[in-house]
């Protein structure tokens, strides 16, 4: 079951060649390490682990969404079982845990190896904080905008936070270093997923794949829906506050964009996204990255904070 979640394998054991995901966590680390000068070989167990603790989450969260399809194609849950899809990310979790112990090379100081699983696990445990959020989220009646930020500063972001400082432990291991990676993360954790509010409703379904106002067919309370429940003339919060609530049809798409527009949401939203992406410019500019990496560090910035998709 591990290994169909990660792509290796078919339902019935025989080899795949399914979607393995795009594993972006792992590489941010393995480009932070590179980038301050780090040693690849020694940071690589600690990157696998990552992206075994990414799908650790993936599914919980596919059993705890009802998601029936990950990747193009079902879910474990949906091949083998609830019980069962627990079980296997129980021993994504753990197999995340031992890839760490096994950094640092042969004769790494025991005190990378030890900083490098508390990031991990501390990670899982705002990964964790984060889930219980967005799941209490879906019946409390006011969600402010700084409830939001704070649940994806810890669902969203977290580990690409752990991702970054991940790289810094295996290139030196100094606080400062590390303290300036963890909020970059953070912060490009944070864009990413505010990124990925505006392509939910406002993105080309041509590029996205998903048609216009994707999120607001689920219902999801995603930033711009929260501004305008907050902000709009009470007419159209009571309008939002009708169709979100109910159990019965899928909000109107064009009626919620109508009351989206005439509320400031989307630049409201993309505002948030400018204020956190300099956020994290600034951190990066503390860390002692080469011209190299630092260009590279650049244009991932950039890209998660103008994708398209």
């Amino acid at each position: 079951m591990a290994r169909y979640q990660l792509g290796q394998v078919n339902a019935d054991g025989s080899p795949a060649t399914a979607d393995r995901g795009k594993a972006v966590r792992p590489t941010l680390c393995l480009l932070m390490c590179e980038a301050l000068g780090g040693d690849l070989q020694a940071a690589l167990p600690a990157a696998a682990g990552l992206e075994l603790l990414h799908n650790f989450t993936l599914v919980h969260d596919d059993v705890m969404d009802d998601d029936e399809t990950r990747r193009h194609r079902p879910t474990v849950w949906v091949v083998w079982g609830r019980s069962q899809a627990i079980d296997a990310g129980d021993l994504l979790h753990v197999l995340a845990t031992l890839s760490v112990l096994r950094s640092g090379g042969n004769g790494a100081a025991a005190a990378l190896v030890r900083d490098a699983v508390e990031v991990l696990t501390e990670g899982c445990r705002l990964v964790t904080e984060g889930q219980h959020l967005d799941i209490a989220f879906e019946t409390a009646a006011n969600i402010g905008v700084a409830d939001y930020l704070d649940m994806i500063a810890r669902k969203s972001a977290a580990l690409l936070a752990v991702a970054f400082e991940l790289g810094a432990i295996f290139a030196g291991n100094d606080p400062a270093t590390r303290a300036a990676c963890r909020a970059y993360g953070r912060e490009l954790g944070i864009v990413f997923q505010i990124r990925d509010d505006v392509l939910g409703i406002w993105g080309d379904p041509a590029v996205t794949g998903k048609p216009v106002g994707a999120d607001i067919h689920k219902r999801k309370k995603t930033l711009p829906l929260i501004h305008a429940l907050a902000t709009a003339g009470e007419p159209d919060r009571h309008r939002l506050r009708v169709m979100y609530g109910s159990d019965g049809t899928a909000p109107d798409v064009e009626t919620t964009m109508a009351i989206l527009k005439r509320a400031g949401s989307r630049n409201f939203t993309e505002n948030r996204i400018r204020k956190h992406a300099q956020r994290a410019g600034q951190a990066l500019c503390h860390l002692p990255a080469s011209a190299w990496g630092r260009r590279h560090l650049e244009a991932v910035a950039t890209y998660i904070a103008t994708r398209d998709r």
